[in-house]
């Protein structure tokens, strides 16, 4: 495990950012709401799904080339500008937010849309801009050429 001070220090573990909201608003939405989205959203979801999978699986890869880790909790020892991170900077939180979106529609729920700007605030200030903050010190000019060649998001 990283000293203090050697990691990004974010707010929580990102897939329980997008989980308890997501999961909330489901559970929300059966108990308390006559509201659904039509039934052939349903027919989306697995779009979102495989574009999601599209990226975690080659973002994982390079995480395992570079010899680094993904956990949020642990140091970074390597930036990574191939795969997946050449076209956008957290493609694992793109695909978060795909896989968000196609379950949301999977279920036909309404409530997890509505969470979903603040549940990507929370990503962006809790956990990315502390990320770039990290990485930044630890990287220094690499990672600020690669921040104004590659996009935060898609």
């Amino acid at each position: 495990m990283a000293k203090d001070g050697e990691t990004a220090g974010v707010v929580a573990f990102p897939p329980l950012i997008f989980g308890i909201p997501l999961v909330a608003g489901i559970i929300v939405d059966r108990v308390l709401s006559k509201r659904r989205l039509p039934p052939a959203v349903r027919l989306l979801a697995p779009g979102f799904f495989a574009v999601a999978v599209s990226l975690v699986v080659p973002a994982l890869r390079e995480f395992e080339r570079a010899q680094t880790t993904y956990d949020v909790f642990e140091e970074a020892t390597a930036l990574i500008e191939s795969g997946p991170f050449a076209h956008t900077r957290n493609p694992l939180y793109a695909a978060m937010t795909l896989a968000y979106f196609g379950t949301a529609l999977a279920t036909r729920s309404t409530l997890p849309f509505a969470l979903l700007p603040a549940v990507l605030w929370v990503v962006n200030r809790g956990v990315v801009e502390r990320e770039e903050r990290h990485l930044e010190q630890k990287f220094g000019g690499a990672y600020r050429a690669y921040l104004r060649r590659v996009p935060r998001w898609i």
